[in-house]
């Protein structure tokens, strides 16, 4: 029975026949079953557009019950703002709205007996750590005691294609050292587009460090394989927990392909294969008995190790130049 492999063809565009033709035949000679990688792989949050439209009209009601000096009914509205996006981490406009939450329990402190003027303070303080802070609008507090605290935030996140979002703004990926302010802060892991990861983060004064805990894909599914790159002589396979996999990609020949076999992150060597003509594999096999091409008679070393892709998953990307070596007295695996 033939060892299953997942492939992943790194290109641009998907193999052309001849090239899908040599992958065939590599699979053959080999006694290697290619399978494209599983389907699926991290899902996205759900981001309900409707909860941002729900704390708008909370903070309307809050505004109004403000101004009419009702406490009860505008702490109720804001109690119930904060809670709905403390729950809702990942909506993108979740900073700005507990910024504006922040402000009116600012002017709720101000403007409805029994006066606290540091609790407003605060709030106003919590407003701007969130949202970089606005001009105060009629009856807000405007923070007399300065800015809230420095402080240095280090995010470390567990994958390379994952990408920060802190407050709304993208920070970057991988591990990020940024300034920011003491406080509560909206922290949002996207991977493909969308958020896998999001939580409201207390980042102390000064200096500290957060740990994204986000989701693993499975392993060999598309997620597991999609951040595999192509480097100068070598394939980058960071992250990859896939078992057996089998990295290709165009040869450097019309109709031949490079072939790297792979296990979790590391790549064995690079290898170019072309396919036999149709009627010398034909006589041999005539001649052999058997249907597989030797392996002798089409292998080209090229090379170090690369990475993966069917005829199945399409990664564009663009690929570094990789040299090309010949070895001479025949063709001879490497």
């Amino acid at each position: 029975m033939d060892a299953p492999a997942t492939l992943v063809w790194v290109a641009p565009e998907p193999p052309d026949a001849q090239q899908a033709n040599a992958l065939s035949s590599w699979s053959a000679a080999y006694g290697i079953k290619l399978s494209r990688p599983a389907p699926g792989g991290l899902p996205h949050l759900p981001v309900d557009a409707s909860v941002g439209d729900r704390v708008e009209s909370m903070l309307r009601s809050a505004r109004d019950a403000i101004a009419a000096r009702e406490r009860e009914q505008a702490d109720r509205a804001l109690d119930s703002a904060e809670s709905i996006l403390r729950a809702h981490p990942e909506l993108p406009q979740a900073p700005w709205l507990m910024a504006e939450v922040e402000r009116a329990k600012s002017a709720r402190f101000l403007r409805i007996p029994p006066v606290d003027l540091e609790a407003a303070e605060r709030a106003w303080l919590r407003a701007e750590a969130l949202d970089g802070g606005r001009v105060p609008g009629m009856g807000e507090p405007e923070a007399t005691h300065g800015h809230g605290p420095q402080a240095r935030l280090t995010l470390e996140l567990s994958r390379a294609d994952g990408q920060a979002w802190l407050d709304g703004e993208f920070v970057g990926s991988q591990t990020i050292s940024l300034p920011t302010r003491a406080g509560l802060h909206s922290l949002v892991v996207t991977r493909a587009g969308g958020p896998v990861w999001a939580a409201w983060i207390d980042v102390p004064a000064e200096s500290s460090t957060a740990h994204p805990d986000t989701p693993v894909a499975s392993a060999c599914t598309a997620d597991d394989l999609a951040n595999v790159t192509l480097s100068p002589g070598a394939v980058d396979a960071r992250h990859v927990r896939c078992q057996s996999w089998i990295a290709a990609f165009a040869g450097t020949q019309p109709g031949s392909v490079r072939i790297s076999m792979c296990k979790d992150e590391r790549c064995g060597p690079l290898l170019e294969w072309r396919a036999a003509a149709p009627w010398a594999a034909q006589t041999l096999a005539e001649r052999g008995g058997k249907s597989r091409w030797p392996a002798w008679a089409t292998w080209t070393a090229v090379g170090a190790g690369i990475a993966v892709t069917a005829g199945v998953l399409f990664f564009s990307l663009k690929a570094s130049p990789l040299e090309t070596r010949f070895v001479s007295g025949g063709l001879k695996t490497q």
